[in-house]
């Protein structure tokens, strides 16, 4: 297959979470024999040397008046290119996509609830064109793989097929952690991203509170009233960050997803803390994790104090203390995985009439 990967809502210029999913993607493609493209509107032309050999087709998107007509530039370029197929990272409409994706079959990749999120970025005015013109490009894709059930529930209503496939991580690219000392002090760690609310950063701090004897490396995020065992390290690429997991003892995940009326979710660093070998604490209900897996500790996914949980927390951090989570018990996350599901389903689709 000829698939063109049209990014929305991420920035290729620098090294983050999203930009990373999108190369690991791209590559598993390029290795199974099809031919990739990625093509976006974006801030900048710049490409993150590590989407290699993924190549890139950016239109600097301009102003808000230029936006309109650099949005039909890059349809017109998608065209040129005669993909078989589009995946459609979605986030908002533009400019020439719903006769895009009438034209050639789609697929919308669905991240998160953006009738919940966007109230937590968006302006007033972007909210209602938003509501007004989403469905000009749900309406005409021929399908959806929503990260989590939550989603597929939540777009059910545009009676499209769909295939759940939560976020994955070539496992053989991380090394595994050393199990810590027996007299190792407590190390806790947090990768977020700065205007996320939905991390739940405070909630961070105040495990901090509640564990003055732990340190809680805090990393890519903007800084929180917390105390002084909270050491916040802002943006760092992974050859810096990932020395500050390795020692860990354990790892948070998102802790904060109430704030988009959600439950669920699959969360990019989550993978990485896994395959690592870190167990993690996190509030919400991982698509891929079983509730009985002990190496996820699932608090509650509200506002209420943390304190009442002080001793569950504590035990389990006792008990993960000296040991790491097995590779074989999170190879279900492997890109390997993950993306043969995709491509499959993908392929159906392309062979509908």
């Amino acid at each position: 297959m000829r698939i063109a990967y049209l990014g929305q809502m991420a920035d290729v210029s620098h090294e983050n979470g999203i930009c990373k999913k999108i190369a690991a993607q791209g590559k598993s493609w390029l290795h199974a024999g099809h031919a990739v493209q990625y093509f976006s509107l974006t801030p900048t032309t710049k490409v993150w040397p590590g989407l290699a050999p993924l190549e890139a087709d950016l239109v600097a998107r301009g102003g808000a008046t230029q936006r309109m007509f650099r949005s039909f530039e890059l349809v017109r370029r998608i065209r040129a290119w005669r993909p078989d197929l589009i995946y459609f990272r979605y986030g908002y409409h533009s400019a020439g996509l719903p006769a895009l994706f009438r034209d050639f079959p789609t697929v919308a990749e669905l991240n998160s609830d953006d009738l919940k999120e966007y109230p937590l970025t968006l302006s007033r005015a972007k909210q209602l064109y938003h509501r007004l013109t989403r469905g000009r490009v749900l309406w005409p894709v021929a399908g959806f793989v929503p990260v989590t059930h939550e989603l597929e529930t939540r777009f059910a209503g545009f009676r499209k097929p769909a295939e759940v496939i939560a976020n994955g991580i070539a496992l053989d690219a991380f090394p595994h952690a050393p199990v810590p000392a027996a007299g190792a002090p407590l190390r806790l760690v947090f990768i977020g991203s700065r205007d996320t609310p939905w991390h739940g950063l405070e909630r961070v701090a105040e495990i901090g509170t509640l564990f003055p004897e732990a340190v809680v490396d805090v990393i890519g995020t903007e800084t929180v009233p917390a105390p002084a065992n909270v050491v916040f390290h802002g943006e760092l690429p992974r050859t810096k960050y990932e020395p500050l997991l390795l020692g860990a003892t354990a790892a948070l995940g998102t802790l904060g997803l109430f704030r988009k009326h959600m439950d669920e979710a699959c969360p990019l660093k989550v993978r990485e803390y896994l395959a690592l070998g870190l167990p993690v604490l996190g509030g919400y209900r991982d698509t891929d994790i079983p509730d009985s897996a002990d190496y996820f500790l699932r608090v509650p996914n509200d506002s209420a104090p943390l304190a009442p949980h002080r001793s569950r927390i504590a035990h389990w951090l006792e008990h993960w203390r000296t040991r790491r989570v097995p590779r074989a018990a999170v190879a279900h996350l492997d890109n390997a995985v993950k993306e043969k599901r995709r491509l499959d389903f993908l392929h159906r689709l392309v062979r509908t009439p």
